[in-house]
Formats: C-alpha cells, structure tokens, sequence
C-alpha cells in the first residue's frame, strides 16, 4: 500500500527564481539541515537520469531523477547503489518537489514523500507508528527549502525550528 507524507509553505520569490534553486540538484544540503553534503553522481545536472548522492549521519542515500517537469518540480526514486529502497524499512520510496505561482513574488512549495513498508501487515503497523515523526521531518525539509530559497544561504535545524515555532502562534 503506497503511504503519503506531504507538506507545503509558501516562499517569497517569483516561481522563477524558485524553480532556478529547485534545479540545482547539487544543493539539498543547504536546506535540509542534518545532510552534511550532497554530490552529483552523473554528468547530467537535470532532467532524467541525473542523479545525486546525499550523505548525513545516516548511510548515503541516492535519489535519481525519474520524472523532470520544467519549472513546476520533478520526482526522485530513493535507492542505494543496490536500487533497494530507503530508509531500510522502506521497499520503494519517491520524493515530490513540486512549486506553483502563488503571485508574482510568491511561490507556494509542495514536497511528497510516498513510500511502500516492508514486512506486510507488521510494517504497515510500524508505518502508522513512525507517521508523525516522519511528518515533521517533512515539514522541517519543506520549510529549510522555504529559507533556503528566501535567503540564498544554507539554513540551520535551529532556524528551521524557529521559523515553524513562529508561524504556529
């Protein structure tokens, strides 16, 4: 059973210049605070088959692109070298950059995690158990590309925090 996780913020740049950081598949580290690097893996920087390593505290990760949409987003499949899924109780896994003209200096941001479990009933268990954390970590990614995209400078777990914090009241 696929499992969706989504989270949106709206960003205070034109569609256009988000869409010039979204392509640049070299920068997920800069708003994605606990990724410690991020390098292009192909000779191809966008568009299908491009595909990047992430690395964290956590083993690498690699995410291809299997669906390029031309300043609107693109779709990655999240594997190892092996081409199993990720995290290791995943058996697939995609992830959804998708933006959209909000006005002309506002860009709504929309990101998707969509995820099959191993282990049948018992990962599906799992699963419900884990949904709420993997739901902030969501919204921490979505809102860190938020700050990212406003400011041009790698964001902070700090600052993702404190923006959150800020816009619940």
């Amino acid at each position: 059973m696929k499992n969706h996780i989504s989270a949106t913020t709206v960003a205070n740049l034109s569609v256009e210049e988000a869409w010039q950081r979204l392509s640049d598949l070299s920068k997920a580290h800069f708003y994605v605070p606990d990724l410690t690097a991020c390098d292009l893996t192909t000779e191809q920087t966008t568009g299908v088959g491009a595909s990047r390593i992430v690395r964290s505290s956590r083993p690498p990760m690699i995410e291809t692109v299997v669906e390029w949409n031309e300043g609107a987003g693109f779709l990655l499949r999240l594997h190892h070298d092996k081409g199993d899924g990720m995290p290791p109780l995943f058996s697939s896994a995609t992830f959804r950059y998708h933006i959209e003209r909000e006005s002309d200096a506002r860009t709504r941001l929309t990101n998707t995690l969509s995820y099959d479990m191993k282990w049948g009933p018992v990962g599906s268990l799992l699963g419900a158990m884990i949904k709420g954390t993997m739901q902030k970590m969501q919204q921490q990614v979505t809102v860190g590309q938020r700050l990212y995209y406003e400011t041009g400078n790698k964001v902070t777990q700090q600052q993702v925090i404190d923006l959150i914090k800020s816009e619940q009241g």
